[in-house]
């Protein structure tokens, strides 16, 4: 089978490979210390011990790493979930105790949605849009329909790979000028409860007296109980403030919001399609609660198949969670489950198979979320960071040399990536700020840790690098379980 690479992340920020914090902190240090070493030549002991010590502490924090993260990068999520702890905000009550009844209601950076129904071209079809106040945004989903990608030879699988390449760089391009902020990908194993498998052995059987459709009745019924589906959202967040731009020459009322929002969902489903992936639309009001509700609460019967697979749906003012509460630092509960999120941090760097991925969902047991969640980078920005990139990389190389320190195959690899990246943008590709994460939910603590302990053995074996997100479960949940496309950290300044 074929394999392709990821490039390398390439330091950014960086001296030496030290993070501009990890500097600071080291500097600090050493004037502690060497004011230390002054105040205990002129006998002042006790102060040279403290400032000594401090000089240490400082040391440790710039320099130790703990469970995959530079202490100072802890600092400001131990701080965020103590204050969250001190003002009770780490439980939030839905349902009857809802802030807004009548309202969607979801917690934390979520609560700024709300429902806006738009109606296709036919009159009958309606689309679900979720409007964020706060943040200006507008976003849908789209549902899609896998192929048998494993089971394709390598010029097909090569084929589709180049197709949804194209989407990619039509949405990074085309769209992203006409208002695209950002897309996901969330593809999530929900149990098949509605034994889909045994009903379509008995509508399409012909013979049900063969030994044949015996023994294949025989197999499904005992699958069932184990078996699942696999389901796929794309989610794009389009601007508001664009589509109200062009939506006060037919008004500028909400209708004619969702009527501009309309044609470009309409576009990228056309593009799509193109591309050999199928679509089943995109959700309605009460598909679309329905997905988010099933994903708070698994035992929601909300959330069950109609004939043709496509998900009955929920009333869309109840889509929130019922209540949901961090529990301790690593999983959040929320209705009738528990979940875990895991956030990679660091891709494959070495050659993987075009399926990489796939045991996530061939070898884990109960409901796991995959999301991917992509924002593309203006060209002009993105020429800048390469710029960038590539200065602070020509400027370490010429540091370490002059320091006669020795580069490690990593930081050659990293040096070859900026390099590969700006000929790629050279090329016409986009440049993306990205985010992979998974989420795993189950019943109990037990089940939620050893789901969770595959799922991170499947990565590690795949080649990634994934930690817990620690006293940040409540905002994973929303970035990896729901089709919002959210948690990405917003652009600071002009850099990508």
């Amino acid at each position: 089978m074929t394999n392709f690479q990821f490039p390398p992340r390439a330091t950014r920020g960086s001296m030496l490979g030290f993070s501009t914090g990890q500097l600071g902190c080291v500097f600090a240090g050493a004037v502690c210390g060497i004011t230390a070493l002054n105040l205990a030549t002129a006998g002042q002991l006790l102060s040279a011990a403290g400032l000594f010590a401090a000089g240490l502490l400082l040391g440790v924090l710039g320099l130790a790493r703990l469970r995959g993260r530079r202490i100072t990068e802890w600092m400001p999520i131990v701080a965020g979930a103590l204050v969250q702890r001190v003002m009770r905000q780490h439980r939030y009550r839905g349902a009857a105790f809802a802030p807004r009844r009548g309202e969607l209601d979801l917690p934390g950076p979520a609560a700024g949605y709300r429902w806006l129904t738009a109606t296709a071209a036919d009159g009958v079809t309606e689309v679900g849009l979720l409007v964020h106040r706060a943040e200006g945004t507008v976003t849908a989903a789209l549902r899609c329909y896998g192929a048998g990608f494993v089971l394709a030879d390598t010029g097909e699988q090569r084929q589709r790979l180049a197709a949804w390449s194209d989407v990619i760089n039509l949405l990074g391009g085309e769209y992203a000028q006409a208002g695209l902020v950002r897309w996901s990908l969330l593809t999530r194993t929900v149990p098949d409860s509605d034994d889909t498998a045994q009903r379509y052995l008995a509508e399409h059987a012909t013979d049900t007296r063969s030994a044949a459709y015996q023994s294949l009745a025989a197999l499904t019924a005992a699958a069932a109980p184990a078996a699942e589906r696999h389901e796929i959202y794309l989610t794009v967040v389009l601007d508001r403030r664009r589509l109200a731009a062009e939506a006060k020459d037919v008004g500028g009322t909400d209708t004619a919001l969702a009527v501009v929002a309309l044609e470009r969902l309409a576009g990228i489903e056309a593009a799509v399609r193109e591309a050999d992936i199928g679509t089943g639309g995109w959700l309605s009001p009460r598909v679309y609660a329905g997905v988010l509700r099933s994903q708070f609460d698994p035992d929601a019967l909300a959330h069950t198949s109609t004939d043709d697979g496509t998900p009955a749906g929920a009333a869309p003012h109840a889509a929130g969670p019922a209540g949901m509460e961090q529990v301790g630092w690593s999983y959040l509960r929320h209705d009738s489950g528990l979940s875990q999120t895991l956030w990679v941090y660091e891709m494959p760097r070495q050659p993987v198979p075009m399926a990489w991925l796939i045991g996530l969902f061939a070898r884990t047991v109960g409901r796991v979320a995959v999301t991917l969640v992509a924002e593309p980078v203006p060209p002009q920005l993105a020429a800048l960071a390469t710029r960038r990139d590539k200065v602070a990389t020509a400027g370490e190389r010429a540091t370490k040399q002059r320091l006669q320190l020795v580069r490690t195959a990593r930081e050659e690899a990293e040096a070859r990536a900026v390099h590969q990246i700006d000929a790629e943008q050279a090329a016409g590709h986009v440049r993306y700020r990205y985010a992979l994460l998974v989420t795993v939910t189950a019943g109990t603590v037990e089940e939620l840790h050893r789901h969770a302990r595959v799922a991170r053995q499947i990565l590690a074996r795949a080649g990634c690098e994934a930690i817990v997100l620690y006293g940040e479960q409540d905002q994973a949940f929303l970035a990896g379980a729901l089709p919002l496309a959210r948690g990405l950290k917003p652009r600071s300044g002009v850099w990508a």
